[in-house]
């Protein structure tokens, strides 16, 4: 089941977090999503949140800023889901384009926003830490009129 998610449920994105990413993000900064009104959504299975998605939309623009699934439920079709979800709570907002950016060494991640038609516009030098110091971020984008 997809839903909208509350504070309440940092716990759980907290624990998909850590396992998904080298530097995760740390409770606060999940809690200062919450308080800026970033549409957050989950997917649920027996009452577990399994991964989410956290979306910042500002005038007509997009920005995917965290999408994690739990390592159990990887490489089904979640991440994918999740995106597809975002992407259409954005555009109901007003924004026509969709930005994110993922870690150069995420070739999994990488493969799956080329699928969905994403387009590489860029790239951050030294954007991400790494446990062997920083990694650079690809910058991709998608109009959300050809979604």
């Amino acid at each position: 089941m997809l839903r909208m998610l509350a504070k309440s449920d940092i716990g759980q994105m907290l624990a998909i977090e850590n396992a998904a990413h080298i530097a995760p993000w740390t409770e606060e900064a999940f809690k200062i999503c919450f308080r800026t009104g970033y549409v957050s959504l989950g997917f649920e299975v027996d009452k577990k949140i399994i991964g989410f998605v956290i979306v910042s939309v500002q005038a007509d623009e997009c920005h995917i800023l965290n999408i994690a699934v739990a390592t159990l439920f990887q490489r089904q079709g979640w991440g994918r889901k999740l995106l597809e979800y975002a992407m259409l709570q954005a555009r109901q907002k007003g924004a026509g384009i969709v930005y994110l950016e993922v870690r150069r060494s995420n070739s999994r991640a990488i493969s799956l926003y080329r699928k969905m038609r994403f387009q590489l516009i860029g790239e951050r030098k030294d954007y991400y830490v790494t446990v062997a110091g920083m990694e650079d971020a690809l910058i991709f984008a998608k109009s959300l009129s050809s979604s």
